[in-house]
């Protein structure tokens, strides 16, 4: 199985940051999660329209993560709370 690099944003990094020491145990282990397969099945990875390259958020918890994948790269965008993700979707610059 291909093994995939994930790797952060300045953005992602200082959201990381942001996150509360307790919850971030949860985000690191599906961000490991995506090494494996950034494609997994289930109702927690969705496709968001209109944005080129692809770009795919998938819940943790509260936060979402959003993320692109070029070749065997997954690079993650951003990580945020569910309530401002709306707001951060319309901003988001690829």
């Amino acid at each position: 199985m291909n093994k995939f690099n994930v790797v952060l944003t300045e953005h992602a990094v200082g959201d990381l940051k942001g996150i509360a020491k307790d919850l971030r145990g949860k985000i690191h282990q599906d961000l490991m999660a995506l090494e494996r397969n950034p494609f997994p099945y289930g109702n927690f990875i969705k496709r968001l329209k209109g944005f080129r390259p692809t770009v795919l958020r998938m819940r943790s918890g509260d936060f979402r993560v959003l993320y692109h994948i070029e070749g065997e790269v997954v690079t993650i965008l951003r990580l945020i709370d569910r309530k401002e993700l709306d707001r951060v979707i319309k901003r988001l610059k690829i």
